[in-house]
């Protein structure tokens, strides 16, 4: 049973289909890519304003897989501080139809918050990927990870129209 009630993750279409957009050009199709979900939090809701790429902050972190430089997250506070915003999740992809987590992704939250989302896309973003298919993970601290994917369109509203 959970601690507390997870918040849920709200986001304009036309903003989640740049930023899977951005994620497969940055993937080239063969390798893993991700970044940072910035926004507001309220009791109710996390809503998703913004997206720095991994690669954008440190230019090393797409290695195939992504090895993200902690020492560089200064740069991340700082773009939250310039913007008024703050880390609201984390996304990167994966090959294949696969959304669950690595071993990797288990041991090395990108940020190690308990409460903090980890969004998984499959298949490095090559097409239009929505709540009910991508994996949606809750960091909970020593006691690991909540998988709330099963109810991800409960957790995760995208509002609004765009084309693909």
């Amino acid at each position: 049973m959970p601690l507390f009630r997870p918040t849920p993750l709200v986001c304009r279409q036309r903003l989640w289909h740049s930023i899977l957009l951005d994620l497969r050009k940055r993937g080239l199709g063969h390798r893993e890519s991700g970044g940072f979900l910035l926004g507001r939090r309220t009791e109710n809701s996390r809503s998703i304003e913004a997206f720095i790429p991994y690669d954008a902050i440190d230019p090393n972190a797409l290695q195939g897989y992504i090895v993200f430089d902690g020492s560089k997250m200064d740069q991340v506070w700082q773009e939250c501080r310039k913007l008024g915003l703050q880390v609201v999740a984390d996304v990167h992809t994966h090959p294949s139809g696969f959304v669950g987590q690595s071993n990797m992704d288990q041991e090395n939250p990108m940020l190690p918050e308990r409460g903090h989302i980890a969004i998984i896309i499959p298949n490095f973003a090559a097409q239009l990927s929505m709540p009910g298919e991508i994996g949606i993970y809750e960091y909970r601290g020593r006691d690991g990870w909540a998988d709330h994917s099963a109810k991800a369109t409960k957790f995760f509203k995208i509002k609004g129209g765009f084309l693909w």
